[in-house]
């Protein structure tokens, strides 16, 4: 199929998701567990990332250097890397899966999409709709399962040439290990402990509702929220007083209730394993600055209220340990560059945020830290024009963007003598 077509076809299936938002929203507010407007944000933001890519691939091109030799042209060519599976997680299965099976589709591949167990209802509907937008039989293809063996099926299976996957750095792990049998490439978004460090001259009240929404948001269940954050001893008291207040105001409840801030946690394993989490960091000495579970919660679901923690201690489990929930850990630094140090000491690196008045230096500690990407004196959702991924145990390649795109293709260099 030719690239133009392939972008219209794209371009089809975003319109049709948008037509369908208000039923995607409520399908996946009640198979992921978040807020109804949550829910409706990753639908829209999956059409942008549809259409994004749609233009993208119009975009992408080889190359012909001008080498000189008489009688003789090198072109460089992309082509399409061939079957790709996608396994998406049950935080954002839209989103993440958009930014999979968009670019694929654009440049050429067919996929083969596996959701979490916990939240294929989304992936499947997204098919569907794929079908009335023309998309061509076994183009864009959906099988359901456990990871634990529908995943493993489709990683074993000696077919794909591409593997992208997004979940915890153990999964990940496997995930190569397995892939390394063909030589085949993968694209891994993995886990992530991502620290905040706020210097003591940013504007850091103004500042904090972005910084509470990127701790607690969805639940804490997405991999580059904030959850460690680094506070300059002088406005160290002062901003963690403020921190409570402001997360204490958050609303924990029913997904379908409009006043609701934060939802359950998608399933038990989830709730059982942060329960453990805060539990231990307790016994090692961390102080419950607010939450760690509340009698007022609702008594049916995987609710688990915001937890704010102080005194921890780099060496803690907690603190090297990703932690799916909603949970931000709070510690104060003397010198920006213990704050760094500090930032830098697990085995992740996918995200970090610097809040800093002095640019100069904000750009300086920024190159220092060890993450795929840094946001300074902001917070927002990661551009689909930027590339997104992390170094480390976070992960390997890119998603989004033109090298997100290319991530899907094969270079090839034909020498032309004529």
């Amino acid at each position: 199929m030719p690239s133009p077509q392939r972008s219209s076809l794209l371009h089809t299936l975003a319109e049709k998701v948008r037509e369908e938002q208000d039923a995607l929203a409520a399908l996946l507010s009640r198979e992921a567990g978040k807020p109804l407007q949550a829910a409706l944000d990753e639908v829209l933001s999956s059409a942008f990332l549809v259409d994004y890519f749609a233009e993208e691939n119009l975009r992408l091109c080889g190359q012909i250097p001008l080498l000189g030799y008489p009688r003789e042209q090198v072109l460089i060519v992309r082509e399409p890397v061939g079957v790709v599976v996608a396994i998406t997680p049950f935080n954002y299965p839209l989103s993440t899966l958009a930014a999979k099976m968009a670019p694929a589709l654009a440049v050429g591949c067919t996929v083969v999409a596996k959701p979490d167990e916990h939240t294929p209802l989304s992936t499947l509907k997204l098919a569907q709709l794929a079908v009335e937008a023309g998309m061509p039989p076994g183009v864009f293809n959906v099988v359901t399962g456990s990871g634990a063996a529908t995943g493993r099926l489709l990683v074993d299976h000696p077919l794909p040439r591409l593997i992208t996957f997004t979940g915890s750095t153990e999964v990940g792990k496997e995930i190569q290990a397995v892939s390394a049998r063909w030589v085949r490439k993968v694209i891994l978004e993995l886990g992530g402990h991502c620290p905040a460090i706020i210097c003591r001259d940013a504007p850091w009240r103004d500042l904090l509702p972005q910084i509470v929404s990127q701790s607690l948001k969805n639940c804490g269940q997405y991999c580059y929220r904030i959850s460690r954050i680094y506070v300059a001893r002088e406005i160290y008291e002062d901003f963690l007083r403020a921190l409570v207040e402001k997360v204490a105001t958050l609303r924990v409840g029913p997904p379908g209730d409009p006043f609701v801030d934060l939802g359950p946690l998608n399933n038990a394993e989830i709730l059982t394993k942060v329960e453990s989490q805060v539990r231990t960091a307790l016994e090692e000495g961390a102080v419950l600055a607010f939450g760690g579970g509340d009698s007022a919660l609702p008594a049916k679901g995987f609710y688990f209220s915001p937890t704010v923690l102080t005194n921890v201690r780099a060496n803690m489990s907690i603190m090297q340990e990703e932690v799916f929930g909603p949970v931000v850990m709070v510690t104060p630094f003397e010198e920006i560059s213990q704050a760094v140090d500090e930032a830098n000491a697990t085995s992740y690196g996918l995200a970090a945020y610097l809040f800093s008045a002095d640019l100069a230096g904000a750009l300086e500690w920024a190159g220092r830290l060890e993450v795929g990407s840094v946001w300074v004196n902001r917070v927002h959702q990661a551009y689909p024009q930027a590339p997104f991924g992390g170094m480390k145990e976070s992960g390997l390649g890119r998603e989004k963007s033109r090298f997100g795109m290319e991530e899907y293709t094969e270079l090839k260099t034909v020498y032309l003598s004529y």
